[in-house]
């Protein structure tokens, strides 16, 4: 892919990030699932309306840039013991959602394996609705929380959606919201003109969502064929009808 990266040093060599601790003082309520989570990526597990883990993307349709890439570490059944977004409100099954499911990702080195990358995280949960009329509400509800972060989690002053913008999707509806939040801690960020960069896409396919949030320390960076959330959401969304 071409890309260009400001700072590289600082997506893929930084130490120990605290974003995954943001993401659990969002203050989502949790799933009653939540304390099922299963390690094993090839979990296919059913819940309650019949939504599986093959729902979810897999390493074979993640991607970040060359050099990097994600790689599922978790897939399970319920919202998990965490928020999926640093902005979210609530969980899925608060919005509405009958049965939920989600993946846990980590970035790591591919041009050096025994590098250790640590901090960046990707999340994906999904989510099943009584009817696509549910899904629609939960669908905006989600895009709406992007706007201004007004739940935000502890820790987190600084907050600036840049742009959202529509993606095509084939038989979906998806959006992509762009945005940067902090302060990164002083010791993660050595000149101090750093930022939690976020990517959210939010897709929704007759009575189910998916939610793909990206989150890494750098400045700034220009995917010139695209985001990887971007280009995610289009295998997120044919997975989204098999799971």
């Amino acid at each position: 892919m071409n890309h260009h990266h400001r700072r590289t040093r600082l997506l893929l060599g930084l130490a120990a990030l605290a974003a995954p601790a943001l993401l659990t003082a969002c203050g989502a309520e949790k799933s009653a699932d939540a304390d099922t989570a299963a390690g094993d990526p090839t979990s296919t597990s059913t819940v309650a309306a019949g939504l599986t883990t093959a729902a979810l993307l897999t390493d074979d349709d993640t991607l970040y840039s060359d050099g990097a890439d994600w790689f599922r570490t978790s897939a399970f059944e319920g919202d998990g013991q965490d928020a999926f977004n640093p902005c979210a409100a609530e969980s899925l099954e608060g919005t509405g959602a009958t049965s939920v499911v989600r993946a846990d990702f980590e970035l790591r080195n591919t041009e050096d394996p025994s590098a250790e990358v640590t901090g960046d995280f990707f999340v994906q949960v999904a989510g099943e609705y009584d009817d696509a009329a549910a899904a629609e509400k939960a669908w905006s509800t989600v895009n709406g929380w992007l706007e201004e972060c007004t739940n935000r989690a502890d820790g987190v002053s600084e907050y600036r959606a840049l742009q959202t913008r529509k993606v095509d999707v084939p038989g979906a509806d998806a959006v992509l919201t762009d945005s940067h939040y902090g302060p990164v801690p002083k010791e993660l960020d050595e000149f101090g003109d750093a930022a939690y960069i976020m990517e959210t896409g939010v897709l929704r396919k007759g009575n189910r969502i998916t939610v793909l949030t990206s989150v890494i320390i750098g400045q700034d960076y220009n995917f010139l064929d695209g985001t990887p959330v971007e280009r995610m959401l289009v295998p997120a969304g044919e997975r989204l009808g098999q799971g």
